[in-house]
C-alpha cells in the first residue's frame, strides 16, 4: 500500500459488481490519547429526511501499521470508538452499494456511483482537517482513470499516481476538510461526456445508463440557460468548472445539489434527440428545468445558506422555517431562466406557470400549512408522504415558486419597475454567500426594509406563515396576464393550456387500475368520494349497474345525476359493500393564463 500524502486518507475500491461491493480502507495517522471516533452521516445535505446510511456497511475492522489487530466498539447505529494510538490505524470496512438514486451509492455492470456520505467515515475532532482519496477501478479491469468523473479535486504527484501491484491505475484526489469531501459524488464505469464552457467556466455533462440522444443540442441549451445563472448572480463565479452527472433509466426524475456538481436521475427517453423540435417537448424541457434548478443551488444553498444548515450536523434532524426560500424561490428561477435564455418562449414558460399553479390549486394542504411549516417539517412530512398529504400538506418547493412569483411581482410594482427579486438574490449573494454568513430566518423581510426600502412585511408575513390564498390573479393582472379556472380533462390533466373539454362531477379521488375495477389511492377531502365514505384501498368495481374500469370511471361518474344518490360498489378487505354516491359539479382546480397584454407582459418578461 502507497504511504498516504495525508494523515487521513481513504483507499476505495469497487472490489465486486456482482455483489454490488465497495471496499474502503481509511488510514488514521493522528495519533490520539482518548482514541477515535467515526461516523458517517444519517442524511445527505438536500434530502431533508435521515436515511441511516450505516446500515449499508457490513463490515468494520480495524488493524496497525504493522497488522496488529484494533479493537473496534460500535457505539450505536452510526458511530464506531477506536482504542489510544501512538501510530497509524487502517480501518478496513465494506459497503453494500445497490441504492440507485441521486442520495445514495449504486453498482451495476456499466458504473459506480456513490455520494461521500454514504462511504467516507468522518472522524471526530478531524472534520477540519485535509484528507486524500484514492479511487481504484478493481472488478472494472477494462477502465483507466479518464472513466471516472468528478469535481474532487486531482492530485498529479508522480510519489501519488502510481499502480498497484495488479497494474490497474490509480486516481487519487483531495479535499481541505471532509465538508468538501463529500459534496462531490463520483461516477467510475463507461458513460458520454460533453463539454463546454460558459464564461469562464468548463462544465461536463455525463449520460451514464445507455441513450441516443443528440448530447451537442442539449450541451447547446444548456450554455445559454447556465448563461444566465452566471450573469444573474455575477463575476466571479464562485466555480472553475461544473459537472452534470446524469444516471439514465427507463422512468426516473430527480437532482442533487453539491457545491461543483449535480447528481441527476432522468428518463432517457425523454432527452431530445435528433428529431427535437426548435421548441423543446414538455419532456426534454422537463430536463433543462431539472439542470436549471440544480445549478441555480450552487449559489443559493451550497454558498448562501440557512443559519440552522450552517450550525447542524449530519447526525440528526436539522430544522428550519428557510426551505422555501431555498427551495421555492430556487423552483422559481429555474424556469424563468428558461425563458430568459430564449430556449422556451414566453408562451411555454407561462404554460409552466399554468401547471404549477394547477398544483397548488388541487392541493388542500396549501389551507392548513403554511410554507414555513413546510420547511419545518420537511423531515417528517414532506419527504415521507402519505395518502393524506394532498389534504394536510403544502410543499415549500410549489408554493414557494409562487410565493416566489408574487414577490417577484410585487416588488417590481412597489418600487416602480426599479428592483425585482434579482436584487434580492444579489444581496443574498454579495453580503451572505461570497462571504459565507448564514442567512437568517426573516434575511428576506430586512433585505427588501433596509437594502431596497419596500415595506413587505405584511405580505411576507401572510404569505409566508399564513395559510391565506396568495394574490396570483391580481399581480398577473398588472403584468397583462390573465388567469383562467377550467375543469380538468382527465387525471392526466396537468393544467397550463385551454380546453373546451372537461369533467362535469367531481368524484374526488385518485386510483391506479387493477384487473377487477381501480383501487382508490387518494381521497380529496370533502369530495363526492369522501363524502360517499370511499377510503383509500376500496376497489370500485361498479357505479349502479355497470362495470368500472380505468378507462370508464370518469364518464360513469359524469353520466349520473347531479344531487340524485346512485350505487357505488366496492371491495373493502375482502367484503362486498355498497353506498350511497351524490355527484356533485366539478371543481374549477387546473389553471391557464393567458398574454391580455403584451407590452405590460414584458416589463417582466421579455
Amino acid at each position: 500500500m502507497t504511504t498516504p500524502p495525508f494523515s487521513i486518507h481513504y483507499d476505495l475500491r469497487v472490489s465486486s459488481v456482482a455483489g454490488h461491493l465497495i471496499d474502503v480502507d481509511l488510514t488514521l495517522q493522528p495519533s490520539s490519547k482518548k482514541g477515535h471516533k467515526l461516523t458517517l452521516p444519517a442524511w445527505i445535505p438536500g434530502s431533508y429526511m435521515i436515511r441511516d446510511f450505516a446500515k449499508h456497511i457490513i463490515t468494520l475492522v480495524a488493524h496497525t501499521a504493522n497488522g496488529e489487530k484494533v479493537a473496534v466498539n460500535k457505539i450505536d447505529k452510526q458511530t464506531w470508538q477506536l482504542p489510544p494510538s501512538d501510530g497509524a490505524i487502517i480501518v478496513s470496512y465494506q459497503i453494500y452499494a445497490y441504492d440507485l438514486s441521486v442520495r445514495g451509492a449504486y453498482i451495476n455492470d456499466q458504473y459506480a456511483f456513490f455520494n461521500g456520505s454514504n462511504v467516507f467515515l468522518q472522524i471526530e475532532g478531524h472534520t477540519s482537517q485535509a484528507c486524500s482519496v484514492t479511487l481504484e477501478h478493481c472488478d472494472y479491469p477494462e477502465l483507466d482513470s479518464t472513466n471516472i468523473a468528478t469535481t474532487l479535486r486531482l492530485l498529479t504527484s508522480n510519489e501519488i499516481a502510481k499502480r498497484n501491484s495488479n497494474g490497474l491505475e490509480k486516481s487519487s484526489y483531495y479535499a481541505d476538510d471532509y465538508a468538501e469531501l463529500i459534496d462531490h459524488p463520483v461516477l467510475i464505469g463507461k458513460f458520454d461526456s460533453q463539454l463546454y464552457s460558459v464564461d469562464g467556466v468548463d462544465f461536463s455533462l455525463v449520460f451514464a445508463g445507455g441513450h441516443q440522444s443528440d448530447m451537442a443540442r442539449i450541451t447547446a441549451d444548456l450554455s445559454h440557460i447556465c448563461q444566465q445563472h452566471l450573469t444573474l448572480f455575477g463575476k466571479p463565479a464562485p466555480i472553475q468548472q461544473y459537472l452534470f452527472i446524469t444516471l439514465l433509466t427507463d422512468a426516473a426524475f430527480g437532482g442533487l445539489e453539491h457545491r461543483a456538481s449535480t447528481a441527476l436521475m432522468f428518463a432517457r427517453n425523454d432527452l431530445a434527440d435528433e428529431t427535437e423540435p426548435s421548441v423543446p417537448t414538455e419532456a426534454y424541457r422537463s430536463f433543462l428545468s431539472l439542470c436549471s434548478h440544480e445549478f441555480f443551488h450552487t449559489w443559493h444553498v451550497k454558498r448562501i445558506r440557512p443559519s440552522e444548515l450552517v450550525e447542524g450536523g449530519l447526525a440528526t434532524e436539522v430544522y428550519s422555517k428557510q426551505l422555501w426560500i431555498y427551495e421555492g424561490i430556487t423552483s422559481y428561477y429555474d424556469d424563468l431562466l428558461l425563458q430568459r435564455s430564449k430556449v422556451i418562449p414566453v408562451e411555454d414558460y407561462l404554460l409552466v406557470v399554468g401547471q404549477n399553479l394547477t398544483r397548488l390549486q388541487r392541493n388542500k394542504g396549501r389551507l392548513k400549512q403554511s410554507v414555513a411549516a413546510s420547511s419545518f417539517d420537511a423531515w417528517t412530512k414532506f419527504y415521507k408522504q402519505d395518502e393524506s398529504a394532498i389534504n394536510h400538506i403544502v410543499s415549500y418547493y410549489n408554493k414557494g415558486a409562487v410565493l416566489a412569483m408574487c414577490l417577484d411581482l410585487l416588488i417590481r410594482l412597489k418600487s416602480k419597475h426599479q428592483y425585482s427579486l434579482d436584487n434580492v438574490m444579489h444581496v443574498l449573494w454579495e453580503q451572505f454567500g461570497r462571504c459565507g454568513t448564514p442567512t437568517p430566518e426573516h434575511v428576506i423581510h430586512d433585505i427588501l426594509a433596509k437594502q431596497l426600502g419596500l415595506n413587505l412585511s405584511e405580505f411576507l408575513a401572510k404569505a409566508v406563515y399564513g395559510t391565506d390564498e396568495l394574490p396570483v390573479e391580481s399581480l398577473l393582472a398588472e403584468f397583462g396576464v390573465g388567469l383562467h379556472y377550467r375543469t380538468r380533462v382527465d387525471n392526466n390533466d396537468k393544467g397550463g393550456m385551454p380546453s373546451t373539454k372537461g369533467i362535469k362531477h367531481d368524484f374526488g379521488a385518485a386510483y391506479k387500475i387493477k384487473e377487477l375495477g381501480v383501487e382508490i389511492t387518494q381521497v380529496v377531502e370533502h369530495s363526492s368520494a369522501y363524502e360517499a365514505g370511499v377510503i383509500v384501498g376500496d376497489t370500485i368495481i361498479a357505479v349502479d349497474s355497470w362495470q368500472v374500469s380505468g378507462s370508464n370511471l370518469s364518464t360513469l361518474i359524469d353520466r349520473l345525476v347531479p344531487q340524485k344518490p346512485s350505487t357505488l360498489s366496492l371491495l373493502r378487505d375482502k367484503r362486498f359493500l355498497q353506498f350511497n354516491l351524490i355527484t356533485r359539479p366539478a371543481p374549477l382546480d387546473t389553471v391557464y393564463l393567458s398574454i391580455d397584454d403584451s407590452e405590460k407582459l414584458k416589463t417582466w418578461l421579455s
